[in-house]
């Protein structure tokens, strides 16, 4: 657990081999709880940190769920079994993934299988389930504008920033000129607890992404802090979000080169993986979510064309228009 301000504090967990940071707000009337981790890391550190923070985790006013996913709402249920009269919010647009695993492998993980045939499989997918949890109930759904108040002079602002999910939302600190952004944006990739970089950008949609990017950019912050990156600082804030630009740019420039020929996305993620990043190979296929929509957006454009490849197992592929 580390205090970044009077009543901030960002208790620090992890995911497969990366930083898992959830920030805990402690005002004089409320508290607010940013994403509850995977099953059980309520028990295993999150309770234990707010506790360590000075907090009443029996008495935590808000949950609030950036976005869905496992490390980010699976632990819904034991949080609320813990801090039962606290109020679990989401993201409206995600108001259908947030209440646990079934909806998370419906809406989001296994999304791809059908045009794409990919999908989580073996111990991965063992995994996934082993840190799904139990489902909860969303209580209440945000939109972004809305205001929490927290104490006398302290007031939150909620933000909405898409691209990485529909109804991402983030909260804007301006007693603390801070954004505690979640997964908003993404750099190149996200940081390995040991070095280098764990895992690939995970976008969805690009457009919004890009808005994104240009909404942080200029908001009045000297502080940032995302769920699996450090802590940025001033100038660093620029520069997270000039890399998070450039990667977009660069697929959308090595995409061009590529679909001379025509090729599928999974076929497209081991080829591109290297050009890309430095990630774990085996880790390419995550390269789905943002290939998918950068093709969905190109196709749109009449850039790329798509069809359906004919062989035993139907997959789509894509080529220059």
């Amino acid at each position: 657990m580390k205090q970044l301000f009077e009543g901030v504090f960002m208790l620090e967990g992890e995911i497969g081999g990366r930083l898992l940071q959830l920030m805990y707000l402690k005002g004089e009337t409320a508290s607010l709880l940013m994403d509850s981790g995977c099953a059980h890391d309520p028990t295993k550190f999150i309770a234990p940190q707010i506790a360590e923070a000075g907090g009443d985790v029996s008495r935590l006013t808000w949950i609030l769920n950036t976005h869905p996913d496992l490390d980010h709402i699976c632990g819904n249920h034991e949080m609320k079994q813990i801090a039962p009269h606290a109020i679990l919010v989401c993201g409206d647009a995600d108001r259908h993934i947030c209440d646990g695993i079934d909806s998370l492998m419906r809406y989001r993980y296994d999304v791809y299988r059908d045009d794409h045939r990919i999908s989580y499989e073996g111990d991965a997918l063992d995994w996934i389930r082993s840190e799904g949890g139990e489902p909860e109930q969303i209580d209440a759904t945000f939109r972004g504008g809305e205001h929490v108040r927290l104490g006398p002079g302290w007031e939150l602002e909620l933000l909405a920033v898409p691209g990485h999910a529909k109804g991402h939302l983030a909260v804007y600190d301006p007693l603390h000129s801070a954004l505690y952004g979640g997964d908003a944006i993404h750099g190149r990739g996200n940081p390995g607890i040991a070095g280098g970089i764990k895992l690939c950008p995970t976008y969805e949609n690009v457009d919004e992404y890009l808005e994104t990017i240009d909404r942080i950019e200029h908001l009045p912050i000297t502080t940032y802090v995302g769920c699996h990156w450090p802590v940025k600082y001033g100038e660093e804030i620029v520069a997270f979000c000039h890399e998070s630009r450039d990667f977009v740019q660069t697929i959308e420039r090595i995409l061009l080169d590529r679909l001379t020929q025509p090729h599928t996305v999974k076929e497209l993620c081991s080829i591109l993986g290297p050009e890309l990043g430095e990630w774990p190979r085996e880790t390419d296929l995550e390269l789905v979510y943002v290939l998918n929509g950068h093709l969905r957006r190109m196709c749109e454009r009449g850039i790329v064309s798509s069809r359906i490849r004919n062989n035993e197992e139907p997959v789509r592929e894509f080529v220059r228009a």
